[in-house]
């Protein structure tokens, strides 16, 4: 009797040590990363994402694990990474960059998987979402669109007397369109006249940039197809001595550009990492609204090379921030 007993007790015991060890797995959950192709910028997005969700409790390996689909910023390949990322049956999708977020609108199968956006410049234009204060069904994110006024401002101390900007831009793309759109409202209001120059291939740029000579400075939007080009623009604008100021910074550490002016990408996941947080706990994404970039939301870094070369100075706001200027 003892024996039947014990060898219950010892069965039971196995059954509730194999549930135990069962339970984490069953548990896990799935986070696709669909990403358009690998620079400096994303990749602070991608890392902050994880490990703010890490800090809000989702433990790697545990609770969650991270699935991460990457491009090379090749638009016919976006529908080949989504179904991959979709194949993976995520508990939910981060979509980096407004091509693959449009994208994932037609090609995601399952209506019920739910999709954080980052890096994308203007959702409602991109027809993403139906307004800034609302997600849709399945799309809730976070914008990074560059506040030109403040972009503007910005340049103006660092080249007081600056009278024209050039804007290389993509046609194709929304995100540009609607830079340029507030580009021009933010230079009639600032006294800067704004020469634009499309492009819609990278193989263009170098003629491009050629003709934008004669402008006091070029900005680089945060444009899917001229941030991952910014080298090819850094090239050309130096053959025409033209400063650069750049949306992102990789380019500005690699003593390419004058400055950058824009969104703390490393902010952008971690929002929406918050955004996430909230969805995997029951949350819908059409009852949160979308994140539109805030003044502190900006970041900026200089070049001390290039300062010296155009005869610029660190405007006043940043010289105690040390991280802040490259040597």
């Amino acid at each position: 009797m003892r024996q039947f007993v014990r060898s219950h007790i010892l069965a039971a015991a196995g059954a509730a040590a194999l549930l135990s060890l069962a339970q984490p797995a069953l548990a896990q959950k799935t986070i696709a990363i669909a990403v358009n192709g690998p620079h400096a910028a994303l990749k602070a997005t991608e890392d902050a994402f994880k490990a703010e969700l890490v800090r809000l409790g989702h433990t790697e390996g545990k609770d969650v694990v991270f699935r991460t689909s990457m491009g090379n910023f090749t638009p016919a390949l976006i529908p080949q990474l989504l179904a991959q990322a979709e194949a993976s049956n995520p508990a939910l999708l981060l979509t980096i960059t407004t091509p693959v977020t449009q994208t994932a609108r037609s090609v995601i199968k399952n209506p019920n998987l739910p999709i954080v956006f980052t890096v994308v410049s203007d959702p409602v234009k991109a027809q993403v979402v139906p307004s800034w204060e609302k997600g849709s069904d399945r799309f809730v994110g976070v914008s990074n669109f560059q506040n030109m006024d403040a972009m503007f401002a910005f340049a103006k101390q660092l080249f007081p007397s600056a009278k024209t900007v050039g804007l290389l831009f993509n046609p194709g793309e929304a995100n540009d369109v609607a830079h340029v759109e507030a580009a021009n409202a933010a230079g009639a209001k600032q006294g800067i006249a704004v020469r634009t120059a499309a492009v819609d291939n990278v193989n263009d740029i170098a003629p491009r940039v050629q003709a934008l000579r004669g402008v006091d400075f070029i900005y680089i939007l945060p444009s899917n197809m001229l941030i991952p080009a910014a080298p090819a623009i850094s090239a050309a604008s130096a053959q025409i001595n033209v400063p650069l100021i750049s949306s992102s910074s990789p380019i500005v550490r690699q003593h390419g550009a004058v400055a950058s002016y824009g969104v703390d990408y490393t902010k952008q996941g971690q929002i929406a990492a918050r955004m996430a947080d909230q969805i995997l706990k029951g949350r819908k994404t059409s009852d949160m609204a979308n994140h539109r970039p805030e003044a502190d939301d900006n970041e900026a870094v200089f070049s001390a090379r290039q300062l010296e070369r155009f005869k610029a100075q660190v405007p006043a706001a940043w010289r105690s921030c040390a991280a802040c200027l490259v040597q």
